[in-house]
């Protein structure tokens, strides 16, 4: 669906949830979260703090978003690819995406540690994904496991190690980077794609 079939309305409210979005995501390169101020979202675009808050209940709200579009956008990366190659090109992106704003991915592991990321009350609308992606994309809510274990699924594989092959790249996914002890993730994709050709032996998968 091209922009130009979106109307006014629904351009000008998927373009403010997204800039809000983006903001947050601008400022956790540099702050934590919890120093990051409604009002101050609010001041720079312009608009009132009841305002963000009739898009977002909460700012960690937002990191529940993000993590949504990112599924989309996941989704959109490995459209192309064989099962194996979607797997890798997953852990890829996700790397890219830790080396640009590491203390988003640790905003994100702390909500989820901390509190779960509830997603019942997330909704991406069609403007959304056209201004993000450039055109309109299947939507269900996501997440890792909702990318993964299709994925893994189809990798012929027994039955009984699909679980346990895919906790094993979830703990991959999430332990590596905390268990790095500087925030130079230059390796990040490296240090990856060791740990998954190491699980893949491990399970004896062939490809």
């Amino acid at each position: 669906m091209p922009q130009n079939e979106l109307s006014l309305r629904e351009k000008k409210y998927a373009t403010l949830k997204l800039k809000i979005l983006d903001t947050i995501s601008q400022k956790l390169k540099s702050k934590s979260l919890v120093d990051i101020s409604v009002k101050e979202i609010a001041k720079e675009l312009d608009i009132s703090e009841m305002t963000f808050f009739n898009y977002f209940k909460s700012k960690k709200e937002v990191l529940v978003y993000y993590i949504e579009l990112w599924s989309l956008q996941m989704q959109l990366s490995i459209e192309d690819k064989t099962p194996l190659e979607a797997i890798y090109k997953i852990f890829e992106e996700s790397a890219i995406m830790i080396e640009e704003n590491p203390n988003l991915f640790m905003e994100i592991v702390a909500s989820m540690a901390l509190q779960g990321m509830n997603k019942k009350d997330i909704v991406i609308t069609k403007a959304e994904r056209v201004l993000r992606f450039g055109r309109d994309v299947s939507y269900e809510v996501g997440g890792f496991k909702e990318i993964m274990m299709p994925l893994i699924e189809k990798l012929s594989i027994p039955k009984e190690q699909e679980i346990l092959i895919y906790m094993s790249l979830f703990n991959t996914c999430f332990a590596t980077p905390l268990m790095m002890k500087c925030q130079d993730f230059g390796t990040l994709k490296e240090r990856y794609f060791q740990q998954v050709d190491m699980i893949f032996k491990e399970y004896k998968c062939i490809f």
